[in-house]
């Protein structure tokens, strides 16, 4: 997956598990409680990535220790039919 800001560099990172309220991430990029961040999404056999957006609601790790944990909540919800129905096939993995 891929995080735009528009204050910092394109960052990359992968994500750990994802639901239908928001998904957790891993990066070395530094990130602020609060923050909301564009993302591009892969999924497995999905030929186009899915942007979605999400606000940042927890986090651990430090990008010292070589990768930080997010906590992501959809902003607003996902209401685009194609990630929701991504997101359930991911669940049914």
């Amino acid at each position: 997956m891929a995080i735009e800001n528009p204050s910092r560099s394109r960052s990359y990172g992968v994500v750990a598990n994802i639901s239908a309220g928001g998904a957790c991430v891993l990066t070395d990029a530094s990130y602020p409680l609060g923050e909301t961040l564009d993302l591009e999404l892969s999924f497995y056999r999905e030929p186009q990535v899915v942007p979605a957006c999400g606000r940042i609601v927890w986090t651990s790790g430090s990008p010292s220790a070589g990768a930080v944990r997010y906590g992501l909540e959809w902003v607003p919800d996902p209401t685009d039919v194609r990630l929701k129905g991504l997101i359930e096939q991911a669940g049914r993995a």
